[in-house]
């Protein structure tokens, strides 16, 4: 993410942690105020700033926003976010798991920052995704793994619909340095698939790695969920002058079904 993205662990540490779990696997008015300061945009996920006033996030427990490394055949992995949404279930896109994955690993923080993963026991991807071109029509999967990850659980909101001008915040774990990051933007552009914004610079973007990641609203008693991050600018993270970053709209009743499907502990607010 550029503009507001705190930084903390680098992926790529996260990521040789990781590796040896996959080695065995097989509308309204006016736009409201974005709030683009560090310490708020850590801590509405759930997380802190590293410094007062600096630009990374730490607490990596204490947020639902998780790292995810995806095995392929071939040897290769791919980074990718989700979100805790219960106690057993991560929601993520359906494109970082697309292609029959090996294995897939979630990284279990230890109160000394050390990390372990935690092998997914299956996973499950939106029936009628379809990966040809970007908006992709319904991104979104869900990943089931055992009981034992400490970061807390965030629900979803289907009861306060998204409508251009609204404040989100989104999260995730992308470049260009591969930390856990968190901006916020206002709404663009609102629609039964996707839920999208226009980066111009003055506020916050996603980057390669942010996928899966969770766009959310807060709400009295914390954030809820509304967006999984899809697909976002093609060139490098933060070069382009003006692009449009898109997540799926999971408010949208055939997602909504899914996610209550294949994730029955998740709460929908």
């Amino acid at each position: 993410m550029r503009r507001g993205r705190r930084r903390g662990v680098r992926a790529g540490m996260v990521a040789a942690s990781l590796a040896a779990v996959l080695a065995g696997c097989g509308g309204g008015g006016g736009p409201e105020p974005v709030n683009l300061d560090p310490t708020a945009l850590c801590n509405s996920a759930g997380a802190q700033p590293k410094v007062v006033n600096g630009a990374s996030c730490v607490s990596f427990t204490s947020t639902p926003v998780v790292f995810l490394l995806i095995a392929r055949k071939g040897g290769s992995r791919v980074a990718c976010s989700g979100t805790r949404i219960s106690p057993t279930h991560v929601l993520t896109a359906a494109h970082c798991l697309s292609g029959d994955p090996v294995g897939v690993a979630v990284a279990n923080f230890k109160s000394d920052t050390s990390v372990k993963g935690l092998s997914a026991k299956g996973w499950v991807l939106h029936p009628a995704y379809d990966g040809s071109k970007g908006p992709f029509p319904n991104d979104v999967a869900v990943v089931t793994v055992p009981a034992g990850l400490p970061n807390p659980t965030m629900p979803i909101l289907a009861s306060q619909p998204a409508a251009a001008g609204q404040a989100v915040s989104f999260a995730g774990w992308g470049q260009p340095t591969g930390d856990l990051a968190v901006g916020s933007a206002n709404l663009t552009e609102v629609n039964a698939q996707s839920l999208g914004f226009k980066f111009d610079g003055s506020q916050s973007s996603t980057c390669p790695g942010d996928s899966g990641g969770p766009m959310y609203r807060m709400r009295e008693g914390g954030a809820a969920v509304i967006g999984v991050a899809s697909s976002g600018p093609s060139s490098a993270c933060g070069e382009a002058a003006a692009v449009n970053a898109y997540f799926t709209n999971i408010q949208t009743p055939t997602v909504l079904e899914f996610i209550r499907a294949n994730a029955p502990g998740a709460v929908i607010l």
